[in-house]
């Protein structure tokens, strides 16, 4: 086996991490003082004091006198430029409409607008009155944008700037990031998988560093994500994430092959409900199963044991410490994982059993795009230190 080979540390690099540092640092308080930044980044005043010197130089930082009332002479304290900055998160992973949100460095949630797409329009056509509607609101919001990212439903390749369409059949040929940088005229545009971003969500809000997480996603589209002590395992061509591309064997058909995509998305089950003739809302059809209804019971019971089938399989490929199940409808969340931990406790007296804690999602991604948020400041964040 070949030995990982170490990053080579040069002083570049560690003046980085220490900006970088120092950043995110002043972004969690929002005001502090230098002795505070030495304190919490384990560095020397002196080390801060070069850092910062070139922040304040640079215009990122400002340095004010603290409104602290106490007796004695007020330190100074360290803020952000007021004109810094915003964030715009942008969601083309929907078939009806496309949403954007506009935070602030802080996450605090400033602007939000839908799109709805209108069938006799092309898409790019709608995501030109996206564009006008984002610059409408931007030039209500005093800061300077700082970065943007867009939300995709499927993997994007950045060498040629384009995401697989196989949900969204009009994304063939888009050049998205072109596209927005054109309109926008910033570089730190971020195009992300949906699936990735979500995972690296779910991930970071437990900040557990040395532990491994296996995303599952069940919507409209079916992915999942492995991230494995903090790093995220694409694969070689970026399509580590696309589980829903799996193919199984449908009715004890061994000759019927389908992808599971097909089986359990959202769309799959609401064709089964058609062809049964429930015309009902997939959340209806969802609180009838919840109720023990026996023609919901037996639409949903083989997609429920065909995702827990898969994801116990995917517990001996990854053997993470957890599985997240998510989906842009909440109760089928619930369902999914509950029915998975009943499976895994039917499985548990297996000669070799293997353990594994489910859980649902914690965050809303799919409307917040929260993952989507933090991993474009922090892009701002290695930008400022690149430049500086």
């Amino acid at each position: 086996m070949a030995v990982e080979k170490k990053p080579v540390l040069t002083v570049k690099n560690i003046r980085n991490v220490n900006m970088g540092n120092i950043l995110q640092s002043i972004i969690r308080s929002k005001s502090t003082t230098r002795s505070i930044l030495a304190k919490e980044n384990h560095i020397s005043l002196m080390t801060v004091k070069h850092v910062v010197d070139d922040l304040i130089a640079a215009g990122i930082l400002v340095e004010k006198e603290s409104a602290n009332s106490d007796v004695g002479r007020n330190p100074k304290v360290l803020e952000i430029a007021e004109n810094y900055g915003n964030i715009v998160c942008v969601n083309l992973t929907s078939e009806d409409e496309i949403s954007f949100l506009i935070y602030d460095i802080y996450e605090r949630l400033l602007r939000e607008r839908s799109i709805p797409l209108e069938s006799e329009r092309t898409y790019r056509e709608s995501l030109s009155d996206v564009f006008q509607a984002i610059r409408e609101e931007l030039e209500t919001i005093s800061t300077a944008t700082t970065g943007m990212a867009v939300f995709v439903p499927s993997a994007y390749d950045e060498e040629v700037d384009l995401v697989n369409y196989d949900l969204i059949p009009d994304f063939k040929e888009l050049h998205i990031r072109e596209l927005f940088e054109n309109e926008f005229g910033i570089n730190n545009i971020l195009i992300l998988h949906d699936v990735f971003a979500a995972a690296r969500s779910e991930y970071d809000s437990l900040n557990p560093e040395m532990e491994s997480q296996f995303y599952f996603y069940c919507g409209y589209g079916v992915g999942g994500y492995f991230i494995h002590k903090d790093e995220a395992v694409a694969g070689e061509e970026n399509m580590a994430g696309e589980v829903g591309k799996m193919l199984i064997t449908m009715d004890g058909n061994e000759n019927r092959f389908t992808t599971l995509e097909e089986v359990v998305s959202i769309s799959a089950v609401k064709r089964t409900m058609k062809e049964a003739g429930m015309n009902l809302h997939f959340s209806e059809m969802l609180k009838l199963y919840q109720e023990n209804d026996a023609q919901a019971v037996q639409i949903l019971t083989p997609v429920l044991n065909t995702v827990s089938k898969v994801l116990y399989n995917l517990l001996w490929v990854y053997n993470p410490t957890r599985i997240v199940v998510d989906s842009c409808k909440s109760d089928y969340c619930r369902i999914i994982t509950e029915h998975f931990k009943a499976f895994m406790e039917e499985m548990k007296n297996d000669a070799i059993p293997i353990h594994v804690q489910a859980r649902n999602a914690k965050y809303d991604e799919y409307h917040m795009m929260r993952g989507c948020f933090y991993m474009t400041r922090n892009a701002w964040i290695d930008e400022i230190a690149d430049s500086i």
